[in-house]
């Protein structure tokens, strides 16, 4: 099915991104706290960070398959796919989630810096 086809290959570049891209900035996140503090919140962040995404694009893929099918949305193509200004629902939805992450990470992005200038200001 179109569907799980297109799940597997969200979820294989999920796994891609978060080593490539999440993972050292997960990492980087834990610089300048105590191996206490590392050791009790770091499976916990991890866990529900992973499990979070795989649910997350199961449940948006879905959704936008919903969506279009209940709005009429787009057109059908004579395969019974269905397409937005000539893309699929699926690509939106990627475009939609880049513009996220792109406002998560200069959020986290901020943060970091803040906490540099309060450890900074400590020593």
């Amino acid at each position: 099915p179109p569907d799980l086809i297109m799940f597997l290959v969200i979820d294989e570049f999920t796994k891609v991104i978060n080593f490539a891209i999440a993972k050292p900035v997960r990492e980087n996140l834990w610089r300048g706290l105590s191996a206490e503090a590392r050791y009790e919140a770091k499976p916990i962040v991890d866990t529900l960070a992973n499990r979070w995404g795989g649910g997350s694009a199961a449940f948006l893929v879905s959704f936008i398959n919903r969506i279009t099918d209940l709005t009429g949305l787009g057109v059908v193509k004579e395969n019974g796919e269905r397409s937005i200004f000539g893309f699929p629902p699926v690509l939106l939805l990627c475009m939609i989630i880049s513009a996220w992450w792109t406002a998560v990470s200069a959020d986290v992005g901020n943060i970091r810096r803040k906490i540099d200038l309060e450890l900074k200001k400590q020593q």
